[in-house]
């Protein structure tokens, strides 16, 4: 024999099928300038992508921020990564997409402009006569470790 528990008074009002809530994404491509007179893109209220120099080599860095003393500090969690990482990891998006669509998840592409610039067109926003993605038409990732192997 089975008992089940009875809700309560108190788990009458409470849904079962809780969400987590999902983070405030920045949809705007504005580019701001920190502290350091460092370029950096907002992507969640915490959370930024910031192109600096560390010992005389450019760096992409996808880091989370925490407050304190009224200042925005970077914190722990987020990954630094030279420009021929960071290039590979463009080169992969589409597969990146490909894989997230196969998982029900749908993505906006932004749709470069010659200039460097991006437009949101959402994602019929392909201008390319020739249906392939800006990123597969102009980057080509390098890596020091390709050539030594």
């Amino acid at each position: 024999m089975s008992s089940k528990k009875r809700p309560s008074e108190s788990d009458a009002g409470l849904d079962n099928s809780v969400r987590p809530k999902k983070a405030k994404v920045n949809t705007t491509a504005e580019a701001k300038t920190d502290s350091n007179g460092d370029r950096y893109w907002e992507i969640s209220k915490m959370r930024r992508v910031t192109i600096s120099s560390f010992r005389g080599k450019t760096q992409v860095n996808v880091r989370e921020y925490y407050e304190k003393d009224g200042q925005e500090l970077p914190g722990k969690k987020g990954i630094s990564m030279p420009v021929d990482q960071f290039a590979a990891i463009v080169s992969i998006l589409p597969e990146i997409e490909k894989a997230l669509k196969e998982n029900g998840e749908t993505l906006s592409r932004p749709v470069y402009s010659a200039e460097g610039g991006q437009s949101d067109r959402g994602e019929q926003g392909q201008a390319h006569s020739d249906n392939q993605s800006p990123s597969k038409q102009n980057i080509e990732a390098t890596s020091d470790e390709e050539s030594e192997a």
